[in-house]
């Protein structure tokens, strides 16, 4: 192999490479943690974010495998877009921080306002009533993480246009809040996954 050319990287594939790939996070956070290296923890908590809104629209059955694209047929899909309340030229969002967590949040409103129009809302209906994700903890954590979000991006732009000191007195309470966060939501990612996998929506209605 050419010295100047690079391995195509190894993606993460099934539980146990997921398993071991947090592991390993989880230990350099820590270890980020014990020196101070607060954009390290950033950024692997800005990646947990995505990892783990992107696995909550995984098991909710409104995402594919690559947990980018919309899945199922025309009629899942339609039924889809009557929980997010999206017309059928409107666009799903479920490429960025930002519009996935708009699109948990649309859902949880749905499932705590609308009746169930068919069997797949039924079954998405009862999987987001659980007390992880029903809960108004829940809630006011989607609601942190756009805050959460919107300051670490402002500390990212900030980084050369104020002096270090008045960015860095930000940046540990932020690690805080991010962590907490981030367990919050990775509670709620679990509580969707706790059922039996033949019984799970994904499963019921045939979603690659």
């Amino acid at each position: 192999m050419d010295a100047n050319t690079k391995a195509a990287a190894k993606k993460v594939q099934g539980n146990a490479d997921k398993y071991d790939s947090y592991k390993i996070l989880m230990a350099r956070y820590k270890k980020a943690k014990q020196q101070d290296f607060y954009f390290e923890m950033l950024w692997i908590l800005y990646a947990m974010f995505e990892d783990r809104t992107s696995a909550f629209l995984y098991y909710a059955g409104f995402v594919n495998e690559d947990r980018r694209k919309a899945v199922g047929d025309k009629d899942i899909q339609k039924s889809i877009r009557g929980v997010l309340k999206l017309s059928d030229k409107a666009n799903f969002d479920f490429g960025t921080l930002y519009g996935k967590t708009l699109t948990i949040k649309k859902a949880i409103a749905w499932m705590q306002n609308a009746e169930a129009a068919d069997d797949y809302q039924k079954d998405l209906k009862a999987l987001l009533n659980r007390k992880a994700i029903s809960s108004p903890e829940f809630l006011q954590c989607l609601n942190g993480m756009d805050y959460w979000r919107d300051k670490r991006n402002g500390l990212t732009h900030a980084l050369f246009s104020v002096h270090s000191y008045e960015s860095a007195k930000d940046l540990k309470p932020l690690c805080e809040q991010g962590y907490q966060l981030a367990r919050t939501l990775d509670n709620a990612v679990s509580a969707l996954r706790k059922r039996d996998q033949k019984s799970s929506i994904r499963m019921k209605f045939g979603l690659k």
